[in-house]
């Protein structure tokens, strides 16, 4: 695979990694909420996420896609109630930083960045139009494993960037106080997020 190739495809990621989406919302919450740990570990589980997808669409994700149409409007679904489901949570938070409690969540942080971005159609359609052109079936095993090692770490680069800013003692001391608004902005987001999911599957 050509260098020119890796830098357009590092490009194409480096967009899709910087637009504001579920992702980020989360890793964003659970590094304010409950601590820098957690949030790596949210950020962790995201970057998983996508070196799952890269394996799967190197399998030829978009040949799937062509030949069960139904999956795409089932995972949007499923994307939905997630996505709903995590906006819920945040409106029903009283706006607490349960310090005490951050390692205890470790685990669960890390399968929440997981389940959002596994469950986020967009993240799907986008693996499975624009790099399915990149990872086709037959790519070498060479050449996969530089693309895996790319994205993944392009991914964990990003999010664990923002998982630390979003908990460093300045930005939580100006957000102590404006946490629970904080929480509801996030809410509000998913939840928009999750009925614009929704009415694609529908569509």
């Amino acid at each position: 695979m050509s260098s020119s190739v890796l830098v357009l495809l590092a490009s194409i990621h480096a967009l899709a990694l910087i637009s504001p989406g579920p992702d980020f919302a989360v890793v964003t919450r659970l590094s304010i909420v409950s601590g820098r740990r957690t949030g790596l570990l949210a950020a962790a589980g995201v970057a998983s996420a996508i070196g799952i997808y890269v394996l799967v669409c190197a399998g030829g994700l978009s040949v799937v896609l062509q030949a069960l149409p139904g999956l795409s409007a089932m995972l949007s679904v499923v994307g939905a109630l997630y996505l709903g489901w995590l906006g819920i949570q945040c409106l029903r938070s009283k706006g607490e930083l349960p310090e005490a409690q951050a390692d205890a969540r470790g685990g669960r942080a890390f399968m929440t960045g997981l389940f959002t971005n596994l469950l986020n159609p967009k993240a799907m359609l986008y693996f499975g139009s624009i790099l399915s052109q990149v990872l086709q079936p037959g790519l070498s095993l060479g050449d996969l494993a530089l693309v895996w090692l790319l994205l993944v770490g392009e991914s964990l680069l990003w999010f664990g960037l923002v998982a630390l800013m979003f908990s460093s003692p300045r930005v939580l001391g100006w957000l102590r106080t404006r946490l629970v608004w904080l929480d509801r902005a996030v809410g509000v987001v998913l939840l928009g997020m999750a009925a614009k999911v929704a009415a694609s599957a529908r569509g």
